[in-house]
């Protein structure tokens, strides 16, 4: 077989499943713009179950548990939104703490709890909160969560502020 014969039909099903499985949300995301195949694939809620199950452990046993629960993909990425809308509500807050050119605190401590109360996950704080363009405060409100509360591993923290080009702030 040539390059030019080899096609998506090439790959058995659970061959492309177990590349796509592999892949984090936004290269199956762009995996979905490749074809319509692998468009019909991305939909799949083998793919994205485990996606959710690992991002927001906490809610998935509360997800199966209702009964309005129509698929993963769609779910998945309403959650994402509210995290977003979520964690924007925490940049908010720091920043208008920020204005007098400090942060108090217990301002600093109350940001912490709003992310502990959300649920914010560690892929959450490294999508929403471990950015360069923002205030380097609310960097270090994440990396504390990260490590106080989740308790993540710091190995995993430092390669999150490598791959976030926030190392050096």
């Amino acid at each position: 077989m040539n390059e030019s014969d080899y096609t998506y039909s090439s790959i058995p099903n659970d061959v492309a499943l177990k590349i796509a499985s592999s892949l984090e949300v936004t290269d199956l995301s762009c995996l979905s713009c490749c074809s319509r195949v692998w468009r019909d694939l991305w939909g799949s809620d083998c793919l994205w179950e485990p996606l959710f199950k690992q991002r927001w452990p906490l809610l998935y046993e509360d997800v199966l548990k209702d009964p309005d629960f129509k698929g993963w993909r769609g779910f998945y990425i309403k959650q994402h939104k509210e995290m977003k809308d979520q964690a924007d509500s925490v940049v908010k807050f720091v920043e208008k703490c920020l204005q007098s050119e400090s942060i108090q605190v217990n301002d600093y401590l109350k940001a912490i709890e709003c992310l502990k109360l959300m649920g914010f996950g560690f892929k959450d704080v490294q999508m929403l909160l471990l950015k360069p363009k923002l205030n380097v405060l609310l960097n270090l409100v994440g990396l504390h969560y990260c490590l106080n509360i989740l308790k993540v591993p710091a190995s995993d923290v430092m390669e999150a502020l490598n791959s976030s080009n926030i190392k050096n702030r």
